[in-house]
C-alpha cells in the first residue's frame, strides 16, 4: 500500500486519537465534510459579526460601506482563508508543524500558540457573563429592568420609565456610564457613551446599573483588585467544564456540538428578527443601517475599518483555519470551503445587521430619541441595549434566554477553535512518544485546568479592567504580521511553483493569476498598510473615564510583543543550529526539512529544488 493509499484510508479513529502511517503521526478525520464546513464556519461567525459589524457599518457610511467591505472580502479574505486551508489540509498538521515547509519561519507557529493560550482565558469571560444573564433571566422579575434591588444606586431610573431623558450618542471612544461618577465597560472595537451632564440629571438605566454593579462588581480601578466575586466563579467554573466536555474528544466530540452551536444561532436570529420587526420603531432602525452616505467613501478611516472588520471576523492568522483544515479529507474541495465559508460569514454580519437595528429601532421608539442615540457597539449592545430592549417585549422572559443563548453560541463556537489551535500546537512540540491513547482528553484536561486558574482575576471587582487591557494589546499588532509573513513565506521562500504543485495534487486545479498575484502581493502589502496606520494611530488605553497608570501599559506592550518575540528568537535558534557560512545556514533553514518531504510523498508531488525569487516572479504570469 502507498503512502497515499495509506493516507486516504486513515478513517475518524474510535478508540485511539492518532494514528501513525510509516512512523508519522496522522491526525483523525471530520467524519463528513460538512462538519469542517460548519466548524470554520462557527469560528469564522463570532460576537464580533454580532457586537461590531453593524455599529461599524452604520458608522461608515451605512449600505455605502458594503463596497469597500465586498472588497476586501473578495481581495483579502478568501485569498487568506484558501492559503491556510490548504496548508493545513496538505500538511495535516498543526500551526507550528506546517513550517516544516520552512523551519526558519517556525516562530509563526509558536506566535499563535501565545495568541490562542492568551486569548482563551480572557474571551471565554464573555461566556460567563452570558451566563450569569441565562440565570438572571429565569427570576420572576427581570432584575435589570428594577431598581431598588441592592447594587442600584439613587440615581437608577427602572427601564420605561425614561423618555427622552438621556443622550446615548455613541462614538469609538465613548462609555457607557456616567464620566464622572461611575466607570463601565469599554471594548477596542467600540462602546457607547451617556453624557455626564445627562446622567447627572436623570442617573442610569437599571439595565447599566444590573451589569456595572452586579454583574461585574466594579472597582475604581486595576489597581483596587478586589476580591473574587461568587456568582462569576462559579459561571466560569462551568463555563470551563462546558468547554472541556465539548472538546476533550478532539474533533470526535467537537464534531458534533458543531451542528448545534454553529447552526442555531442563524435559527434564533431569524426568530429575534421576525419579532423584532413586528414592533413599532424597527423599520426606521433597518432604514439608518442600509442608508447609503457614499460621501463617506472618500476618507481613508473607511476604508482601513473595512480591512480591518473583514480580516478579524474572518479570522486567518489565528491558527485555527490551519488546525480544523488538518483533519479534512485529502482531496477535500478547498476552493468551494474557502468561498462558502468567507462569503457566508460575511453574509451572516449583514444579516446580524438587521436583527441589532430592528431591535434597536423599537428601543428608540419606545424612549422617544433617534436611533443614532441609542445605538452602541462591543458589551454595550449585547449586556445593555439589547437586554433593555428585550425586557420592553411580551414575554421578556423567553426573548432574553434566546438572545443570550446565541450569545453564548457565536462565542462559543470562536473559543473552540482558539482551543483547538492552542492544543494542536502543543501537540506539535510534543515528542513522538508521547502521543499515547487518550492524548487529546489529557491534554484538554491540562490546558482547561490552567484556563480556569488564569481566568480567576477576570472574577474579582478588577475583572474587568484587566479584560479590556487584553482586548486592547493582545492582537495589536501580531495577526497582522503573521498573515503577512504566511503569505510572504510561502509565496517567496516556499515558492509559489511548489505551492501551487502541492494545491494542484490535492484538487486537480492549477492557482490562477490572479490567486497569486493577490495572495502573494497585494494581500501582503494591504496588510503591512493596515499594520502601519494601526500603530501610529495607538493610543494609551483607557475604560470609560479611567486611565491606565503606567505599570499596567508596560504589561499591555509585554502581551503584545509576547506573540511577537518568537518569530525572532526562533529565527536566531534555526540558524544557530544549522552548519556552515550564515548564508548557507540561511538557505539550509528555509529547505523543507524530512516532514514536509514526506507530506509531498503522500501526493506524489516530486521534490523541486529551491525555487529563487527569480523563479517566483515568473512563475506569478506563467503556470
Amino acid at each position: 500500500m502507498t503512502g497515499k493509499e495509506q493516507l486516504e484510508s486513515v478513517p475518524l479513529q474510535e478508540k485511539l486519537d492518532v494514528t501513525c502511517v510509516e512512523g508519522e503521526v496522522v491526525k483523525p478525520q471530520w467524519s463528513n465534510k460538512f462538519q469542517c464546513i460548519i466548524a470554520l464556519l462557527g469560528f469564522s461567525v463570532g460576537l464580533g459579526n454580532l457586537w461590531r459589524f453593524p455599529y461599524v457599518c452604520q458608522r461608515n457610511g451605512g449600505g455605502a460601506f458594503l463596497i469597500p467591505h465586498i472588497i476586501f472580502t473578495i481581495t483579502v479574505a478568501v485569498p487568506l482563508f484558501f492559503l491556510e486551508v490548504a496548508l493545513g489540509q496538505f500538511s495535516r498538521k498543526g500551526p507550528i508543524g506546517v513550517w516544516a515547509m520552512c523551519p526558519l519561519m517556525k516562530g509563526i507557529g509558536f506566535s499563535i500558540m501565545t495568541i490562542s493560550c492568551l486569548i482563551v482565558p480572557y474571551y471565554s469571560m464573555v461566556f460567563a457573563w452570558a451566563l450569569y444573564y441565562i440565570y438572571s433571566s429565569f427570576a420572576t422579575v427581570l432584575p435589570w429592568t428594577t431598581c431598588g434591588n441592592a447594587w442600584n444606586t439613587r440615581q437608577c431610573v427602572a427601564v420605561g420609565a425614561l423618555r427622552g431623558g438621556i443622550n446615548r450618542s455613541t462614538e469609538i471612544d465613548g462609555t457607557i456610564s456616567n464620566l464622572t461618577e461611575y466607570l463601565a465597560v469599554k471594548e477596542v472595537s467600540g462602546e457607547a457613551n451617556i453624557s455626564s451632564g445627562a446622567t447627572k440629571a436623570f442617573g442610569h438605566t437599571a439595565t447599566e446599573e444590573f451589569w456595572q454593579y452586579k454583574v461585574l462588581g466594579i472597582s475604581s480601578g486595576i489597581e483596587d483588585v478586589g476580591t473574587v466575586q461568587l456568582h462569576l466563579l462559579i459561571c466560569w467554573f462551568l463555563t470551563c467544564l462546558f468547554l472541556f466536555l465539548c472538546i476533550m474528544k478532539g474533533i470526535r466530540s467537537l464534531g458534533k456540538v458543531v451542528y448545534v452551536t454553529a447552526l442555531m444561532p442563524y435559527i434564533l436570529l431569524t426568530v429575534l428578527l421576525i419579532r423584532a420587526c413586528m414592533m413599532p420603531g424597527s423599520l426606521d432602525g433597518i432604514l439608518y443601517y442600509v442608508t447609503p452616505d457614499f460621501n463617506r467613501l472618500q476618507q481613508s478611516q473607511v476604508w482601513l475599518e473595512a480591512i480591518l472588520q473583514v480580516f478579524f471576523s474572518v479570522g486567518p492568522a489565528w491558527g485555527t483555519i490551519i488546525t480544523m483544515s488538518s483533519h479534512n479529507s485529502p482531496h477535500n474541495n478547498i476552493v468551494r470551503d474557502s468561498i462558502l465559508v468567507t462569503l457566508l460569514g460575511e453574509l451572516t454580519s449583514v444579516f446580524s445587521g438587521f436583527v441589532v437595528f430592528a431591535t434597536v429601532g423599537f428601543l428608540a421608539h419606545d424612549l422617544g430619541q433617534p436611533v443614532a442615540d441609542v445605538i452602541t457597539s462591543g458589551p454595550g449592545i449585547g449586556f445593555i441595549v439589547y437586554p433593555e430592549a428585550v425586557s420592553l417585549l411580551p414575554f421578556s422572559h423567553l426573548w432574553s434566554v434566546l438572545f443570550f443563548l446565541i450569545v453564548l453560541m457565536m462565542g462559543v463556537d470562536t473559543t473552540f477553535g482558539n482551543i483547538e489551535a492552542a492544543l494542536a500546537c502543543i501537540e506539535d512540540v510534543l515528542p513522538r512518544r508521547f502521543h499515547v491513547k487518550h492524548l487529546q482528553t489529557i491534554l484538554a484536561a491540562l490546558f482547561m485546568s490552567l484556563v480556569f486558574l488564569s481566568g480567576l482575576p477576570y472574577t474579582t471587582n478588577a475583572g474587568v479592567y484587566m479584560f479590556q487591557l487584553f482586548d486592547w494589546y493582545v492582537a495589536a499588532v501580531a495577526c497582522f504580521l503573521i498573515g503577512t509573513l504566511e503569505c510572504l513565506v510561502v509565496g517567496w521562500c516556499y515558492g509559489m511553483k511548489r505551492f501551487a504543485a502541492d494545491v494542484e495534487a490535492m484538487i486537480g486545479k492549477r492557482l490562477p493569476v490572479i490567486y497569486k498575484l493577490m495572495c502573494f502581493i497585494v494581500v501582503p502589502a494591504l496588510l503591512m498598510v493596515a499594520m502601519g496606520l494601526a500603530v501610529a494611530s495607538y493610543k494609551p488605553p483607557t475604560y470609560g473615564g479611567y486611565e491606565y497608570p503606567y505599570f499596567a501599559v508596560i504589561i499591555g506592550w509585554c502581551i503584545a510583543l509576547s506573540s511577537v518575540v518568537p518569530i525572532p528568537v526562533t529565527f536566531v535558534m534555526q540558524i544557530l543550529d544549522e552548519r556552515g557560512s550564515l548564508a548557507q545556514r540561511v538557505e539550509s533553514a528555509m529547505t523543507p526539512n524530512s516532514d514536509w518531504a514526506r507530506c509531498r510523498r503522500r501526493y506524489d508531488v516530486h521534490e523541486r529544488t529551491n525555487c529563487t525569487m527569480k523563479d517566483n516572479a515568473l512563475f506569478l504570469f506563467n503556470q
